[in-house]
């Protein structure tokens, strides 16, 4: 049996607490400075992060009708008392042609200002490239037809689905399209009365899929996602795998991911990769990546400072790669780094020639295991040092400790205005 709605279960995120409902009046321009408050749009405001709306099993079993029920159970537990969201009967309302309406519901304020919610529910997982097409029959057919046929421009598209991943999400905000999902990710908005309703639920699909690819974490997506930042687009998975040294299978899985989430293109299904949006593809791939669990590194204490540990790795003949802020330093400066963070092949070996000291606290160093040898891959070389290279320092310091979120979002802008000098040709490997 299903738990009432907002019900915890162990897939479910934590729930944070009361709800808070905030009602404003916005004035629309300076003309209407003089009217009365019930004239004035009402602005229903509820932000809640990480609140599970809907209880969520293993396997999702969620028909339309449940969809839609919850979704307009979660609304209404959020609009203070003399607010209503009814569901119109299939004679009030006849769409276009083309267009998958399920249900179609009638908000209203206390004042009685109303507005019509158009609803398009999914029994599948909504994916970033399927936004393109709601759009589409959202801006071409319903929008045009609502306006004539009920002569009222308070109207708003939702999407329901079992779940929405980030991208989607993403896209549909854009597009001005309100949504949610079985695991509590709600954006509800409309414009009068005005109304904006934001719960956040689940940021991984939490029902399992047997054959697609539903993360980027581990070594061998760590390796195929280097590979698709490092290089310029077009190309195959066959020529991506032989200059990478990956295997295509696991090429292709990546890359199904990807289209799915909207952040690669091909010619055609299963079809050559024509682009590749980097910055997503970096965003997508820190929600898997952390830093400090992917890495087994050593905290440790260089007593003659940082300039002389630089010194002795421009002497040193063992593998290595620096990364974090000083990589990124470079050519996006923030402060002055304050701890040196090195990959090396041989952990141990480097930091008994670098002469390093083993400390809990005071450590200026970190150096260890990378999580795959591929951050050694395609490295930048400078001043007689070896850093790891920016597609590689990006994700580090997005998920890393301090300052690295904000380190990571300087060298992103940096990367956008310098795509030529980052990204390689094809058949270009170092």
């Amino acid at each position: 049996d299903r738990p009432p709605v907002g019900g915890h279960h162990p897939h479910a995120g934590v729930g944070a607490g009361p709800v808070a409902h905030r009602l404003e009046g916005v004035h629309r321009g300076p003309a209407a400075s003089g009217l009365r408050q019930s004239r004035q749009e009402r602005r229903l405001t509820v932000s809640v992060s990480l609140f599970t709306v809907f209880h969520m099993t293993r396997n999702t079993g969620y028909s339309e009708t449940n969809l839609l029920a919850e979704t307009t159970t979660a609304l209404r537990s959020r609009m203070p008392p003399g607010w209503s969201l009814k569901r119109l009967g299939k004679k009030n309302t006849v769409w276009p042609r083309r267009t998958e309406i399920d249900a179609t519901l009638s908000l209203a304020d206390s004042q009685g200002v109303s507005a019509t919610v158009m609803v398009e529910v999914k029994v599948r997982p909504v994916e970033a490239r399927q936004v393109l097409l709601l759009m589409d029959q959202w801006q071409r057919l319903l929008l045009p037809w609502g306006r004539e046929v009920l002569g009222s421009d308070n109207l708003t598209f939702m999407i329901v689905a079992p779940f929405l991943g980030p991208s989607a999400r993403e896209r549909l905000a854009e597009a001005g399209i309100s949504y949610a999902d079985a695991t509590g990710n709600i954006r509800f908005v409309t414009n009068q009365p005005a109304v904006f309703i934001e719960t956040q639920g689940a940021v991984r699909n939490p029902w399992r899929e047997k054959v697609r690819l539903r993360s980027l974490q581990g070594r061998r997506s760590g390796r195929v996602v280097r590979a698709f930042l490092d290089y310029r687009p077009p190309f195959g998975t066959r020529e991506l795998a032989t200059l990478t040294a990956n295997a295509p299978a696991s090429i292709s899985r990546v890359a199904d991911l990807l289209d799915r989430d909207g952040i690669i293109e091909r010619e055609a299904p299963r079809k050559a990769i024509v682009s590749v949006d980097w910055e997503r593809l970096l965003q997508r791939w820190a929600l898997d990546y952390e830093f400090p669990k992917a890495n087994r590194m050593t905290p440790c204490l260089e007593p003659r400072g940082l300039p002389r540990l630089f010194d002795k790795l421009r002497d040193l003949d063992l593998t290595y790669a620096v990364t974090g802020s000083f990589a990124a330093v470079r050519y996006a400066p923030v402060a002055e780094p304050r701890t040196a963070v090195v990959y090396a092949g041989n952990p141990e070996e480097a930091i008994k020639r670098l002469a390093l000291r083993p400390a809990d606290t005071g450590a200026n160093v970190l150096i260890g295991q990378p999580f795959d040898p591929v951050v050694f891959d395609r490295t930048e070389y400078a001043d007689g040092i070896t850093y790891a290279r920016v597609t590689q320092v990006v994700p580090d310091l997005m998920t890393g400790p301090g300052r690295g979120p904000a380190e990571a979002e300087s060298l992103v802008e940096w990367m956008r205005s310098t795509e030529e000098l980052w990204r390689l040709p094809l058949m270009q490997t170092t």
